[in-house]
């Protein structure tokens, strides 16, 4: 898989993706401004490895029936920070499961982990390996530990404990309230 962060044009999006078909990648991602919808449309009816999107594009659960109904993607992405929380985002997969596609969660978090483990239709859940920068172990301050540990065979499970399964730690926030 390749997110390549909307930075090619038309042109270098079709020499990406040809590159990518070549190199047996599984789908290209937001590799163009997805505010072109006909430039996806393009795109994906020229190449043979999946387009998959849109990721931050607004519109919410809206926007991407258009995108589905325009054929621009062959594989559609939402997320609970990206399309207004977790009732979206399952609409979002519901709705690519309506039309035969696979729907992609970006990101993690307790959220999203819930998302996937929810819908048939994702078979990735997006964390570690992400972004050179970003430490997916290193966990947060308001968390006794992360929402979503990777096991030595690199699954992510789903806690078993009450809500979402974040294990929160309260002392810590009481300690860090802001009057």
């Amino acid at each position: 898989m390749l997110d390549a962060y909307h930075w090619y044009s038309r042109t270098e999006a079709l020499a990406l993706g040809r590159g990518l078909e070549k190199l047996g990648f599984d789908w290209i991602e937001e590799c163009m401004d997805e505010q072109s919808l006909s430039s996806y449309r393009w795109l994906a009816d020229q190449l043979d490895i999946p387009v998959l999107g849109p990721e931050s594009i607004g519109g919410k659960h809206w926007h991407r029936a258009e995108w589905i109904m325009a054929g621009a993607v062959d594989i559609l992405r939402t997320g609970v920070n990206d399309v207004g929380g977790i009732t979206p985002a399952l609409k979002t997969m519901h709705l690519a499961e309506a039309f035969g596609m696979d729907c992609e969660v970006h990101g993690n978090t307790a959220m999203n982990l819930h998302v996937v483990a929810a819908c048939g239709n994702c078979r990735w859940y997006e964390r570690g390996l992400l972004h050179p920068f970003l430490d997916y172990d290193e966990g947060v301050d308001y968390l006794r530990s992360l929402s979503d540990p990777m096991d030595e065979d690199g699954f992510v499970h789903v806690p078993d404990r009450p809500g979402l399964g974040e294990d929160i730690d309260f002392d810590f926030i009481e300690n860090n309230r802001i009057a």
